[in-house]
């Protein structure tokens, strides 16, 4: 598509279906190669204060962070003071007897089977000051016993994992997290708006988070130092420097090629029940088109950073309005640029049959929290709903391209693929670019 006014207006067109000018929404920057298309604020960065959200407002990136830890990680083994697969055990004497089967690899690639401890019961207590520094939470993670499976057997996004890792980076630099991640990354790449939050002081600029049902609906979010976290998702940025740092991730400015190829290497890549995460990265394609990209998210903010590098497209999306379809505004926008490149959808129609024995109520864990999802036929179509919002919505309609693949959401590149054993169907995978949450079916007709 042609770039500059066009680009904006459409781009325009799709953000004022998810954004009132009125309410909280995000800053976004479309870039190509090295120049940027759009770099804009939607909404308000304070609703109260009718401060609009501009190109420069800050926000928690959350888990966008964990790419930096990443790299930090791989400048010191880079400098010979680590290794990927030596165990945790120098790091963590006294941590469980776990600390010598898990590897610093296993933290990486979330393979670690290490509890999270981001749960429901921590955030309730995080609120009263329960968990005033990082070595509270070690104290809890200690505490929740031993591993949830055997390292390197499963993989579970696990927050737990890369908090250690910026324990691992101060023990082994000397410096604190914020002093290494400044002085080796932000300072050389000039990222000058970017910052690692190291209490809950709102620094210039910073965007006031809220929780975001709606357009119309939404509330000022908890604000405290927990919000801000560690070394997970603790860092504090705006578009602008999100951009400088995904394209200094084509260069060997901050380490060689061959140092730096290692973080998109998706772990065990060819088994298709394991997420394609590398090191602070998931590595995927969408519909043909290569894609690296994450999210984050903590109370009242949500990031999308994704770069499509073989179109060198980069998409920033920083916002203060948490629960907002993220990744589907960011998939949208995408098709505007890269859509003739992308596969076509090509449904197919199922007999009666081949829905039916779909059916049936399907179980996860995937976070130590049980969650369902239910698929049922209605008028014709195979339908999931779930108790937690996948990304097309709490309930999809599913788009048939095989008797066992479905289309959730053709926006934020998600499918639903069924799993059969013994001549039925006994699960179900929801794939979303890349990152797998298995199901285990658990009506009476499952195996």
């Amino acid at each position: 598509m042609s770039t500059g006014k066009e680009a904006e207006a459409r781009i325009d067109s799709i953000v004022n279906e998810y954004v009132s000018p009125d309410g909280p929404g995000f800053s976004l920057l479309v870039g190509r190669d090295r120049r940027i298309i759009v770099n804009k604020g939607y909404g308000m960065a304070d609703v109260e204060k009718r401060i609009p959200m501009a190109v420069d407002s800050r926000t928690v990136i959350g888990s966008v962070t964990k790419q930096f830890t990443a790299t930090a990680v791989m400048m010191l083994k880079h400098r010979g003071l680590l290794d990927y697969d030596e165990s945790i055990a120098r790091f963590f004497p006294d941590f469980p007897a776990y600390r010598d089967r898990v590897s610093v690899r296993h933290l990486l690639h979330h393979l670690s089977g290490i509890p999270e401890y981001l749960t429901d019961e921590f955030w309730q207590g995080s609120a009263d000051g329960r968990y005033p520094e990082l070595r509270s939470v070690f104290e809890l993670i200690k505490s929740m016993g031993d591993l949830e499976f055997e390292p390197g057997r499963r993989w579970r996004y696990c927050n737990s994992g890369y908090i250690m890792l910026g324990s691992i980076i101060e023990q082994v630099s000397g410096q604190s997290f914020a002093s290494f991640i400044k002085a080796h990354i932000f300072d050389p790449l000039g990222m000058g708006d970017s910052l690692v939050g190291e209490n809950d002081n709102r620094v210039p600029r910073m965007a006031v988070g809220y929780e975001y049902t709606g357009k119309t609906e939404f509330k000022p979010a908890p604000w405290h130092f927990v919000v801000v976290g560690w070394a997970d998702g603790n860092i504090i940025s705006c578009a602008q420097d999100l951009f400088t740092w995904g394209q200094s991730l084509y260069t060997d400015r901050l380490l060689p090629y061959e140092v730096a190829a290692e973080a998109f290497v998706p772990c065990r890549p060819l088994d298709p029940s394991f997420s394609r995460y590398g090191f602070g990265h998931t590595i995927t394609e969408r519909r043909g088109v290569r894609e690296i990209h994450h999210g984050g998210g903590t109370l009242g903010y949500t990031t999308w950073f994704t770069r499509f590098p073989d179109e060198r497209l980069t998409i920033a999306m920083l916002s203060n309005a948490a629960g907002i379809a993220n990744t589907e505004i960011a998939g949208r926008i995408a098709e505007l640029f890269i859509g003739e490149k992308l596969a076509p959808l090509a449904a197919i129609a199922l007999p009666p049959s081949q829905m039916a024995e779909k059916a049936g109520r399907y179980s996860s864990v995937p976070r130590g929290k049980e969650i369902w999802a239910e698929v049922r036929v209605e008028a014709g179509e195979l339908v999931i709903e779930a108790d937690f919002p996948p990304p097309g919505g709490k309930r999809s309609v599913l788009l048939p391209l095989s008797r066992d693949l479905f289309c959730e959401n053709r926006h934020t590149d998600s499918y639903v693929q069924f799993v059969w054993r013994d001549g039925a169907v006994v699960g179900l995978r929801l794939v979303t670019g890349g990152g797998v949450m298995n199901f285990t079916r658990v009506d009476d007709s499952g195996a």
